[in-house]
């Protein structure tokens, strides 16, 4: 389907270069680190607050929410809107999430257990091109090609595409720098709670064993010359991650945030306001 492309006789002149869109991608080229915040409720508002407040990622989790691409969407214009740059954690490794959401011009991915190469040379295939990968082409009729007016982004979208891959198990943790070799795979995020879970160990975040494994794949991934992310733990918080070398580093989180702000002004009027029976 050529979606308005018509044939010419004679070859066009490149069109100019479009706007820089993955601006997540060149600061972490250039070697800042990033701070970021996820988003749960798919609120519109909050990730405007947050893009505000200088998160310099807000990553929409589409992995445990509801969310589809329409919520998706106004998440990431409400960032835009903010001055941010917004990152999607898509809910698995079908082909079909990349493809809509990358025409939706969403062009930083968190993508969850990823635990052997294979995969993570499926999920790369889906998200370029040919000759990269084997991404649909909707360009000139999407919002990642502008509609039409980013005459050329097929042959630069490569270069606007973020890939965080994560590291969610024993095996995957195993092999991370494996799959940290991989071109396309820009940067290996790793899961402690899974991770930990996938060791016996769910929610003991501060076990030995779960540390050790954190720390030899996030050497293996460093060594393969990419990046590593990651969240806070209980007993190394996101200065600390900095300092160990991660260059994500996505702690806050609305939720828990609003739940805990809630409970808290509840407590402090408990006594003149005794509540529900």
């Amino acid at each position: 389907m050529s979606y308005g492309k018509t044939e010419t006789k004679s070859k066009p002149a490149k069109p100019a270069a479009g706007p820089v869109r993955n601006r997540i991608k060149r600061r972490l080229a250039a070697g800042e680190k990033l701070l970021g915040a996820w988003v749960f409720t798919g609120a519109p508002v909050i990730c405007e607050i947050y893009a505000l407040a200088g998160y310099d990622i807000v990553l929409i989790d589409t992995e445990h929410t509801p969310l589809d691409v329409k919520d998706v969407l106004e998440c990431v214009r409400a960032v835009e809107a903010g001055g941010g740059d917004a990152m999607v954690r898509v809910p698995g490794h079908d082909f079909s999430h990349f493809k809509r959401l990358l025409d939706a011009g969403i062009h930083s991915f968190m993508v969850p257990m990823v635990d052997t190469v294979e995969q993570a040379k499926a999920i790369i295939n889906a998200c370029l091109y040919p000759p990269r990968g084997r991404r649909g082409f909707a360009a000139t009729a999407s919002r990642s090609g502008l509609y039409g007016f980013h005459e050329n982004y097929a042959d630069v979208a490569h270069e606007e595409t973020f890939l965080a891959l994560q590291v969610e198990s024993g095996v995957a943790a195993r092999d991370a720098g494996k799959i940290a070799a991989l071109d396309g795979a820009d940067c290996l995020f790793i899961g402690p709670n899974d991770l930990a879970g996938s060791l016996g160990k769910l929610g003991q975040l501060a076990d030995p064993e779960v540390l050790k494994t954190i720390d030899k794949a996030a050497a293996a991934i460093l060594k393969a010359g990419k990046l590593t992310g990651i969240i806070p733990t209980p007993t190394r918080d996101a200065s600390d991650m900095a300092a160990r070398g991660f260059s994500i580093v996505i702690g806050e989180c609305d939720v828990p945030t609003l739940k805990a702000g809630a409970l808290a002004d509840l407590a402090r009027h408990r006594k003149a306001f005794p509540g529900r029976a």
